[in-house]
């Protein structure tokens, strides 16, 4: 048995030279009965020729591309699953890349245990820190099967942030899962991931875990905290009431009630994400008394006020729960403190 997996891979702004190591990545999958097509998604008009990029296609990865007009990430990844011959599908970012035997890894537990969904685990590399920062996610220690009631509460798993796991990428879909859903929301740019992640595990019925590498996200050390956004808050927020409103879709009231419940820590996990990123970007344009004015705004939110209300410890690591006590008391200068710490770490 031949099974034919599509790589959606969405292109903005990318050098011709990293999105070569993306596709070479996928050139390096091997496994019996394997075999790959890369769908390239050019979301704006290339700085280079595509049809060079076409001409990578070899015997194992075909390679498809097409260019829509500059919509975001989202309108790209939607126009990609357009294009899906495969029975299977994987989101790769273009400057990403797949550690080696990851498709065949998820593939064949896939295959094996009857899975609609398989996750694996996955590598964040910084790029351009001064010690090459890498870091691991593991999920579990094991390999796993989820159904029932397990199912459940890997869905539930997928609202808590510090799991790791609300992400489009670094899974393996079986194509009738993706197609019996709705695309991504082009109307977000924060959250898109998590949100449609969170819809195709919901409406899978066998979930897997492969306890091993299946993707490597680079990040750039210069822009990790750095671009400062005036709409920052206003683009979380959007992301955080799209997932809400997901889950007052749920049929399944104990379940829904479980995942409300949940999104408190979705909430609070992104409020510690604007402290850093946002109100305390040493990039943002205001004065001391202008920066304190955006800091009691933002902790008002009805969004941000009542889940830290009732924040109580616990469910964070600890710099990130020092960091919502901070905020739940409204200790201007610990949160500032704490954000310092955070960017010098980064080298700004």
């Amino acid at each position: 048995m031949t099974d034919l997996v599509s790589v959606i891979i969405p292109v903005y702004r990318t050098p011709l030279s990293v999105l070569r190591n993306c596709v070479e990545s996928l050139k390096r999958q091997q496994g019996k009965g394997l075999l790959m097509e890369a769908i390239i998604i050019f979301d704006g008009n290339p700085q280079f020729d595509s049809t060079v990029v076409e001409a990578w296609s070899s015997p194992s990865v075909a390679i498809r591309t097409a260019t829509i007009e500059h919509a975001g990430v989202s309108a790209a990844r939607n126009e990609g699953i357009g294009m899906v011959s495969g029975q299977w599908v994987m989101f790769v970012d273009g400057d990403d890349v797949l550690p080696d035997h990851a498709v065949e890894r998820l593939l064949g537990f896939a295959r094996t245990r009857q899975c609609d969904v398989v996750m694996g685990a996955y590598r964040s590399v910084l790029d351009g820190a001064p010690n090459g920062e890498t870091e691991e996610r593991h999920y579990l220690t094991a390999d796993k099967v989820f159904n029932g009631e397990e199912r459940d509460a890997f869905c539930l798993d997928m609202l808590r942030p510090q799991k790791g796991i609300a992400l489009a990428w670094g899974k393996l879909y079986a194509a009738p899962v993706l197609h019996g859903i709705q695309g991504f929301n082009e109307l977000l740019s924060l959250g898109e991931d998590a949100e449609y992640a969170f819809r195709a595990c919901m409406a899978a019925k066998r979930i897997g875990y492969v306890d091993s590498m299946a993707y490597e996200y680079r990040r750039n050390a210069e822009s990790a905290v750095r671009t400062f956004r005036t709409d920052y808050v206003q683009r979380t927020v959007a992301g955080i009431k799209a997932l809400n409103a997901t889950v007052a879709r749920i049929d399944q009231p104990a379940l829904r009630k479980q995942c409300v419940e949940c999104l408190d820590d979705y909430a609070l996990f992104h409020l510690t994400i604007i402290m850093i990123n946002y109100l305390f970007n040493p990039n943002a344009p205001w004065n001391h008394g202008e920066r304190r004015k955006q800091y009691r705004q933002t902790l008002n939110l009805p969004i941000f006020r009542m889940p830290l209300r009732g924040y109580h410890g616990g469910r964070f690591p600890l710099t990130r729960q020092a960091a919502l006590f901070s905020m739940k008391w409204h200790l201007y200068c610990v949160s500032a403190a704490i954000a310092w710490v955070r960017h010098r770490q980064f080298g700004d």
